[in-house]
């Protein structure tokens, strides 16, 4: 198994450090810091509507960017890719537009996973608040995938709104979406959180058929503040945005104004250029070491070893099921009578990285009747060495 662990600075600058928080944020290779460096300091500018060379060199970067999301995405048409800035506001933008279109209306009812993040809950429950429509949560089964019979029980005709992850920041499990377009009416709006799978699985918005799918930069090696959300371009054209200044307008009247045409129309502030920039690094350094079939390559590596060593400690209580289909490279877990928290502090004393807490999943962890939980999670830079780092300091202060 190639160790990339060298093209991350972060590892050579903090020999040390142990990196297992990747599913909060990942590390960036120096392709990627790299390219910003150069960006910054030689070529930047503001974009449209510009006529010198850096700003038209900045735009040309700006599109690549999309460009280069659409390839990975297999859209074919870069103006269906909308950049914003985190996931909370993605969701806003979609829920508020899907409001202010009149798709939801009061009574309607939006069909959640029991799994979801906070940012796929919450803007729904203002939009409960403020137009009263209803919220149902569709269970998982016994493999901790989404139970297609509850979804078949709960999917009625008030439905308009199905809004799901792909991969789940606390199970690891990938849910079969496809099977949920098979069974989607041509009235309900289907929308995919690809959050925790972009980074480690290929998407392919064709194959999964939803009208609209987001995820973040900074999970997949790019600089933060970056939200990548796609939709189809007829919904695009046929919805008014919730936002309208700056780039978005072609004409403003004291009485009205006139929107420009994709992908401005839902782009209306100065967008974070950088950040589209290290994107488009960080899918091209993908691209550079063989693309997912590398990545999915190192993950199986790694999983089967974090298994094995799982499965011969029984002091250890995983969550979920303790095999290496289906699934991307995430554990949570928990010890009895040990706190959450006080396992990361541990962790933290030995320069190993973890996450502890609720992973902004509370409704899920109520289902669960679980308080707390630790979470360890890899990517393309972590080690056999790493792992043996970890249950060294499980084994020696909670064994």
């Amino acid at each position: 198994m190639k160790n990339l662990k060298k093209d991350f600075p972060i590892f050579k600058n903090n020999p040390w450090l142990i990196f297992f928080d990747s599913w909060a944020s990942s590390q960036k290779p120096k392709y990627v810091i790299d390219a910003i460096s150069e960006y910054l300091s030689n070529s930047y500018s503001n974009i449209h509507r510009w006529l010198y060379d850096i700003s038209i060199n900045s735009e040309k970067l700006y599109f690549d960017s999309k460009k280069k999301v659409a390839q990975f995405l297999w859209v074919s048409d870069f103006k269906e890719i909308i950049y914003t800035y985190n996931a909370n506001y993605a969701l806003n933008i979609i829920t508020q537009t899907l409001r202010l279109n009149k798709v939801l209306k009061s009574w309607d009812k939006v069909l959640l996973s029991i799994v979801e993040h906070h940012a796929n809950i919450v803007p729904w429950l203002i939009l409960k608040e403020e137009i009263w429509i209803e919220i149902e949560f569709v269970k998982i089964d016994e493999n901790y995938d989404l139970d297609l019979e509850d979804f078949k029980r709960k999917y009625d005709e008030k439905v308009k709104v199905i809004a799901i992850t792909q991969v789940s920041n606390v199970t690891w499990e990938i849910f079969n979406l496809e099977e949920i377009w098979k069974l989607k009416r041509l009235d309900t709006i289907f929308i995919i959180d690809a959050s925790q799978s972009f980074p480690h699985i290929k998407v392919d918005v064709k194959k999964l058929n939803c009208d609209f799918l987001f995820f973040t930069a900074h999970k997949v090696m790019a600089d933060s503040w970056l939200w990548v959300i796609w939709w189809k371009s007829e919904l695009l054209n046929k919805y008014n945005p919730i936002f309208s200044w700056g780039w978005a307008i072609n004409e403003v009247k004291e009485t009205c104004f006139k929107s420009w045409a994709l992908p401005f129309k839902f782009e209306p502030w100065t967008p974070n250029i950088s950040g589209a920039i290290s994107l488009l690094k960080a899918l091209e350094y993908i691209e550079n070491i063989g693309w997912y079939k590398k990545i999915e390559e190192i993950e199986k590596e790694l999983i089967k070893y974090s298994l094995e060593k799982f499965n011969s400690r029984n002091y250890i209580k995983l969550i979920w099921n303790r095999t290496i289909e289906n699934r991307v490279w995430v554990f949570s877990f928990y010890i009895d009578g040990i706190h959450a928290l006080d396992i990361a502090d541990k962790m933290a004393e030995n320069n190993v990285c973890i996450r502890a807490g609720q992973h902004c999943t509370e409704p899920f962890m109520d289902y669960l009747k679980i308080k707390w939980l630790a979470r360890m999670s890899l990517y393309i830079y972590n080690t056999f060495e790493d792992i043996d780092k970890f249950f060294e300091v499980l084994d020696d202060n909670f064994k």
